[in-house]
């Protein structure tokens, strides 16, 4: 049994999130800041690179996190890896294991403490709402029971995009020095704002390939100056090519693309594509990125997602202006010489 491993179950993405940052904090108080920090997915350690990582001492670092998701979509050969990995872990890493299912392979979950396993669950309609009530009460901010309703019914019911929504819409209260209640109207309002340029437009762009617009687009979004624009803009394209992902593998058993918009989903959630306009945009994604551009992307999605999650503020856009490149030029290959700033 690894003391060294770590297993986050469940949907509940934003509490795993925290957990993930509370056990990198521990591990950073007692082997320094330097700390070298992995992120794999199944699809793309299948010729052990995980394993390269956990087993070799790096020469940037005395200690290594690293992680893996999306743990249920696992092959019976890489669950064996792992298996005799946790049998005979290194004591110079620890292994995160994430799955949004509430299990695992028991051969994975015999090897790990039951400390050092957690499961995750999704919110229920009552506490998602004392959640929103109780965030915006930290803020200094009230909010009416409508704005609380309709707040519910644009969000998923997890914690990481309710706390990223609920601090956008907070800031963007604050800014207007209102007084009273947010109410439903005020929601509304924000909604309205918000999404004149984010993820949702970005992707049909993307899919698209049309690198100046999204560039463009890019560009507009960080005009706002708010800190969490870069952190909701990767999460949601991460949503987004997942969904993709999920499409292409349903097309490439035989499904014809209706059946697989029909099919598509997000981590396992059901995620049907039903609106013309959002068919037309992933007919152009599915036409544009292969199964394997699709994987290559969603790994550079969640390094960026760490990357903006620790920049500065001066090294967003460059970061942000980087992905674009590698996602639409470069089909997810990783990029081996500097690139532009700007265009």
């Amino acid at each position: 049994m690894s003391e060294r491993a770590y297993l986050l179950l469940g949907p509940e993405a934003g509490a795993k999130e925290q957990e993930l940052k509370d056990i990198r904090a521990r591990l950073r108080n007692e082997y320094g800041n330097e700390i070298e920090l992995a992120r794999f997915y199944p699809f793309e350690t299948e010729n052990g690179e995980m394993f390269t990582v956990l087993n070799n001492n790096s020469l940037f670092s005395d200690y290594r996190l690293v992680i893996l998701g999306q743990a249920e979509s696992a092959s019976a050969s890489l669950v064996q890896a792992i298996t005799d990995y946790l049998t005979h872990p290194v004591d110079t890493a620890t292994l995160v294991i994430i799955s949004s299912e509430l299990s695992v392979s028991q051969k994975i979950m015999k090897l790990i403490p039951k400390q050092n396993t957690k499961i995750f669950y999704d919110l229920l309609e009552n506490q998602k709402a004392d959640w929103i009530r109780n965030h915006f009460r930290r803020m200094g901010l009230s909010i009416t029971s409508d704005a609380v309703d309709l707040l519910m019914d644009l969000t998923e019911d997890n914690t990481q995009e309710l706390r990223t929504i609920c601090n956008q819409l907070g800031l963007f209260w604050q800014i207007g020095a209102k007084g009273r209640p947010i109410g439903e109207e005020d929601v509304q309002t924000y909604i309205h704002h918000s999404r004149q340029e984010d993820a949702f437009t970005l992707f049909p762009l993307i899919a698209r390939c049309d690198l100046k617009q999204s560039l463009k687009s890019l560009s507009a979004m960080l005009g706002s100056g708010d800190s969490q624009t870069p952190i909701l803009l990767v999460s949601g394209l991460l949503w987004q090519f997942r969904r993709l992902l999920s499409i292409a593998e349903e097309m490439s058993l035989g499904s014809s693309e209706s059946e697989a918009f029909a099919k598509a989903t997000v981590q396992g959630k059901p995620s049907a594509i039903r609106k013309p306009k959002d068919k037309s945009t992933y007919h152009d994604a599915v036409q544009a990125y292969d199964i394997a551009s699709v994987r290559r992307i969603i790994t550079a999605l969640a390094e960026a997602d760490i990357q903006v999650k620790e920049a500065s503020t001066e090294l967003t856009p460059l970061i942000l202006e980087r992905l674009l490149y590698r996602i639409i030029k470069g089909k997810g290959q990783a990029l081996h010489q500097a690139s532009f700033a700007s265009f």
